[in-house]
């Protein structure tokens, strides 16, 4: 049997003042660095991990302006594939659910 490697990518957002992020500190993602079983004889093999603050100042991200989830702009460079696909509309930045339907980034 031939076997190819897929890259499975898993991303979390977590809301953390800057006291509760130093009292948890590295201890953030140790739980997903075991392997993870996806069924009997097939498992993820933890590789790596990172975590990024997320600046809407300085990052193409920011919250939709409706629904308040965290966005990136697909019409803009630098877009963070991570988060919810988004555009501004009427100088709204809007996430894929909540964009007008004829929208392309619209869901």
């Amino acid at each position: 049997m031939n076997k190819k490697t897929y890259l499975v990518k898993v991303a979390y957002l977590i809301d953390l003042s800057d006291e509760e992020y130093k009292e948890i500190g590295d201890n953030l993602i140790p739980e997903l660095e075991n392997e993870i079983t996806v069924r009997q004889n097939l498992k993820l093999k933890w590789e790596s991990s990172s975590t990024i603050l997320l600046d809407s100042e300085g990052m193409n991200c920011g919250r939709c302006s409706k629904c308040n989830s965290w966005v990136t702009d697909r019409e803009k460079p630098d877009h963070i594939d991570e988060l919810n696909n988004g555009a501004v509309v009427d100088d709204r930045l809007l996430c894929d659910e909540c964009l007008p339907e004829d929208h392309r980034w619209a869901f």
